[in-house]
């Protein structure tokens, strides 16, 4: 454990440990209990924290125990409502011929932990084939859900270019606040994770929710995905390297060759390895012999940094050049460097700014800088 860490995430890391060890001294006086539960929301660890209760119920302040079986129980109702939304959306697309796979979300929390309001996830994460979106959407708008990002009416040029630039539509209930995303792509840019969203699908596994068998992405490339977006997001929240242990604790070492394996081959075994070494250094997960460990400090101290800090907004200069070369130090590849050239010409928040029609759209890459330099002031004012 990092000596970096404050006392109340340490204490954190102490408490999502599968198996609390009796000899471990914490000097609970020098914890401030706010900032202690502000660092489990934020971490979104509250499940594993609650598996210890004998310690909480002897060690932790009474309002704050409370306060994170409340939080628990909030969740676990609002699960039942994913688990329905999951299982209507999966029978429509089925009806519609929309071949889909799930991830993440509460299917994540079934495979991890066979309970599907373990996890303290925020949506339903679909994925569908990029010639499938449009009626994938209207089907969920139809389920009462709307369209928050993009919060505009796109027009067909927009749709095509933001095909390219982004990799989901983002709603949100009307009525029970419950997020979807419809994914076309599992990463923004495609080429960071680098598997074809036809592949990803082909390769489902099948997953029980309740009577019902829904498509979820598969072993190999889950644990793929796993280390990639816990790596892409500087490992922000614990639970990302929670369930990345717990996976990895779950898997025989041939599913973790092939799954390093495939990381080599997407040009992602830096991702892997980072992966393997925090759950290591954090949660203690086993050694894996066929990997050498010799990735760069950096790769290691961000994220612990990232893991330490309550905001990872970037808000200064300095602070979004450094995750600029974080992020291209995490996978050598001139196709992911151009996508991300790419994705600096326009962006859909500049076409809500300016309404340009599709015959004049060449235009938004001109406007570009002006309209950067716009959204910064406009932002600092606000």
């Amino acid at each position: 454990m990092s000596s970096k860490f404050s006392e109340e995430l340490k204490l954190i890391i102490y408490l999502t440990q599968n198996k609390l060890e009796s000899d471990y001294q914490l000097d609970l006086s020098k914890i401030d209990w706010d900032d202690f539960f502000e660092l489990a929301i934020k971490h979104r660890v509250i499940s594993h924290i609650l598996k210890h209760s004998t310690f909480l119920a002897e060690k932790i302040p009474i309002p704050v125990y409370e306060k994170l079986i409340e939080i628990r129980l909030e969740h676990s109702k609002r699960a039942l409502n994913f688990a329905i939304h999951a299982i209507r959306i999966h029978e429509e697309f089925n009806k519609q011929n929309i071949e889909h796979c799930f991830f993440k979300g509460p299917l994540l929390s079934i495979d991890l932990y066979n309970d599907i309001g373990f996890r303290n996830f925020r949506d339903i994460d679909v994925l569908v084939k990029n010639s499938d979106t449009e009626r994938a959407k209207k089907i969920i708008e139809d389920f009462n859900f709307i369209c928050v990002y993009p919060s505009i009416k796109l027009t067909e040029k927009q749709k095509k270019i933001n095909y390219g630039i982004s990799h989901h539509y983002h709603f949100v209930h009307s009525i029970q606040g419950i997020e979807i995303e419809l994914h076309w792509n599992m990463t923004n840019p495609k080429s960071f994770l680098g598997l074809e969203t036809n592949n990803i699908i082909s390769n489902k596994q099948n997953l029980k929710v309740s009577n019902y068998k829904l498509p979820y992405i598969s072993k190999t490339e889950n644990l793929v995905y796993q280390a990639a977006h816990g790596s892409i997001h500087q490992w922000y929240r614990l639970f990302w390297l929670k369930d990345f242990s717990v996976s990895i604790t779950k898997s025989n070492e041939n599913e973790l060759k092939s799954a390093f394996d495939l990381s080599k081959k997407l040009k992602l075994d830096k991702t892997f390895i980072q992966a393997c070494m925090l759950s290591n250094k954090i949660y203690h997960t086993k050694e894996i012999n066929f990997i050498e460990f010799n990735i760069k400090p950096a790769l290691i101290r961000m994220p612990l940094n990232s893991i330490n800090t309550k905001d990872i907004s970037q808000k200064n200069i300095l602070g979004k050049l450094k995750f600029v070369f974080y992020r291209l130090k995490l996978k050598k590849d001139s196709k992911y460097y151009l996508d991300l050239l790419f994705r600096l010409r326009t962006h859909l928040s500049d076409w809500e700014i300016v309404k340009i029609k599709d015959s004049l759209f060449f235009i938004y890459y001109f406007l570009r800088p002006f309209l950067l330099i716009y959204k910064f002031l406009f932002n600092k004012r606000s």
